[in-house]
């Protein structure tokens, strides 16, 4: 239990600031809404109405307190309107979903888990929830599977009723950690980390020893949370004069960048997706330029099949106001996911809806690589069923995806005390 509040304050203090979306929108929004066409007719497909009883899916969401993130809800009802009318719902009956606001507190969560129950759900849908380690118990006792989400924890990336489909804070680092000393030839690397729960758990948890297992040399450089003036601390990170610098410091981040320009610093800057939110690059402006960082997702402007359908259905159902962030893109991937996996299954029970997941086969992953739901993905993290990640660099301002391939820095990731 330690353990686990340990990383449920990490998860807070992380999402507080900015954390992998929250309410600092990721820069590829309005490129993403400007991709949308008038007709969007060819990316949705023809219409297949789903009748009948609705298959319910339980759904716990954070959207309560000083970070929400209802855009996950919402990008999942947006998935649920379009399956339901354009692929005929799963095995030909509509899917609805039935929401319980939480506000980050795990008893909050336990409560919501004990009021979904009550409503017989077939399955849990995944939410952006740091709480839910609060909701699983009551999951584990009523026998459900829980499918998708955002793993903040650890609670959700090893639970044995639970299936994840991509990873977030040891994922997205350890891939960055591995196309810099493999494609970029790093040797010798400053990790910035903020000294505080977050910063810890994954500046010294995941980048030092993943670059440092990759053959880097790292220096690990702490900077104060109160810290306002990151002078010294850039003037720390290039003393041993390093090729890269990786900033894990979400609140800090655009100060941090200027502090590194203004120090003369020239070479390759890493950092983690809260760095490249809208108000992070036009604070730290050209400080940012060229800063490459790791995301599970396929960028919605990059024109892949699955990016067309997902904004073709958003033109289509909305809502307008949609924040078109990887939170929403977790949404609407873990409910096509869903859909693909148990269409064809024909006793929806919770061992057979898990079957349909954990059956070692690699599977299509909505806007994500494909996952594999065999318990060895990650190290340490038997749920989470795909660790591969698109690299992404800042480029005039923009976020531009630079690898055609994946990449996975698994392999690099030892699970703490093991």
């Amino acid at each position: 239990m330690n353990v686990t509040r340990l990383w449920i304050a990490a998860a807070v203090a992380s999402v507080l600031v900015a954390g992998c979306g929250g309410n600092d929108k990721p820069s590829s929004s309005n490129s993403a809404k400007s991709t949308a066409t008038a007709d969007a007719s060819a990316a949705l497909g023809a219409t297949k109405q789903a009748s009948g009883d609705p298959i319910v899916l339980g759904l716990l969401n954070l959207e309560s307190g000083p970070v929400t993130f209802p855009e996950y809800r919402q990008a999942a009802e947006l998935a649920v309107k379009y399956i339901n009318d354009y692929k005929g719902g799963i095995g030909g009956k509509p899917v609805k979903i039935e929401s319980c606001a939480t506000d980050g507190q795990p008893s909050t969560s336990a409560r919501c888990a004990g009021q979904m129950v009550d409503k017989k759900p077939t399955a849990i849908l995944g939410g952006a929830d740091i709480g839910a380690p609060g909701a699983f118990p009551v999951y584990a006792r009523a026998d459900l599977a829980y499918l998708g989400g955002i793993p903040f924890t650890p609670v959700e990336s090893n639970a044995p009723n639970a299936v994840q489909f991509y990873s977030i804070s040891i994922g997205d680092n350890a891939a960055a950690s591995k196309y810099a000393a493999e494609e970029l030839d790093v040797k010798k690397a400053s990790v910035i980390y903020t000294d505080d729960t977050q910063g810890k758990a994954t500046g010294l948890g995941v980048i030092v020893p993943a670059l440092t297992k990759a053959g880097v040399d790292v220096k690990s450089v702490p900077v104060a949370p109160s810290a306002a003036d990151f002078t010294s601390v850039a003037a720390a990170a290039i003393q041993s004069g390093p090729d890269m610098v990786y900033v894990n410091s979400p609140n800090a981040c655009p100060g941090i960048l200027k502090a590194l320009k203004s120090v003369g610093f020239s070479g390759k800057i890493f950092g983690i997706d809260p760095c490249t939110s809208p108000q992070a690059l036009d604070t730290a402006g050209d400080a940012a330029e060229g800063l490459y960082f790791a995301q599970p997702f396929e960028s919605l402007d990059s024109g892949t099949d699955d990016a067309k359908l997902m904004l073709a259905a958003w033109q289509k159902y909305g809502p307008k106001d949609l924040a078109l962030d990887s939170i929403a893109q977790a949404g609407f991937s873990t409910v096509m996911n869903i859909q693909a996996a148990l269409d064809g299954v024909s006793t929806l029970d919770t061992k057979s809806i898990l079957a349909a997941f954990k059956d070692g086969a690699a599977h299509p992953n909505f806007l994500a690589h494909d996952y594999t739901c065999d318990g060895k993905q990650l190290a340490g993290n038997t749920a989470i069923c795909n660790a591969f990640q698109k690299i992404k660099q800042v480029k005039g301002g923009k976020v531009t995806t630079v690898t055609d391939d994946w990449v996975s820095g698994a392999d690099l990731y030892t699970p703490p005390n093991s």
